[in-house]
């Protein structure tokens, strides 16, 4: 019988150049005191995400991805310098491990109540951000559900898919209910300069 070699999917690298050295000194500055988790609102009504969605967690799962990639202390004390190749094994990681990260990074609403309560003052807000900007380089962002929203924003300005046109449409409502006292001015842009509507294409 002949042996079957198992052929394992190539991992794109996460690209390490959008981190600066405050963010990357930042995954060793958690405790993991779990202060966060306390005030999280998508734990609050997904308690059992704690383990995945937490930024402890997520700090430790990006942590290991870079540090199988790259290196994470050799990336900060100089590349060659291999004192961190004989003393640490580097970890193997995934397509799987990372699209998992994929979900639960996008999973973070960004209120930045984390960074708020966090002892250690991280900026956690910025670190998010950058890993989504990282994971989109990489082609492992965005979500599927996000497409639609994203080529909504670039064909009419806003993630609703309506013409730009509409975006006053609300204030006639306001004055009728008396909201507003009048209808702000609509700014028209001069002939030829404001951009068309162009028709949303599915291809992404």
């Amino acid at each position: 019988m002949e042996e079957v070699q198992e052929i394992k999917e190539e991992v794109r690298e996460i690209r390490i150049d959008n981190f600066d050295k405050i963010r990357i000194l930042e995954l060793d500055a958690c405790t993991n005191c779990g202060e966060c988790i306390k005030w999280c609102p998508v734990i609050e009504v997904a308690p059992e995400l704690t383990l995945s969605i937490s930024p402890p967690a997520k700090i430790r799962k990006l942590k290991k991805i870079l540090t199988a990639q790259y290196g994470l202390r050799r990336i900060l004390f100089g590349k060659k310098d291999n004192f961190f190749n004989r003393l640490f094994k580097t970890p193997t990681i995934t397509k799987e491990d990372i699209e998992h990260f994929v979900t639960d990074i996008y999973a973070c609403t960004t209120c930045r109540q984390c960074h708020m309560v966090c002892p250690a003052h991280i900026e956690t807000v910025e670190l998010w951000e950058r890993v989504r900007r990282s994971l989109v380089d990489a082609e492992y962002g965005p979500l599927e559900n996000h497409k639609a929203l994203i080529l909504s924003s670039r064909a009419y300005d806003d993630p609703w898919q309506q013409p730009r046109s509409n975006r006053a449409r609300w204030t006639k409502v306001a004055k009728k209910e008396g909201r507003i006292k009048e209808v702000p001015k609509t700014i028209k842009l001069p002939q030829g300069l404001a951009p068309p509507n162009p028709p949303i294409k599915r291809k992404f």
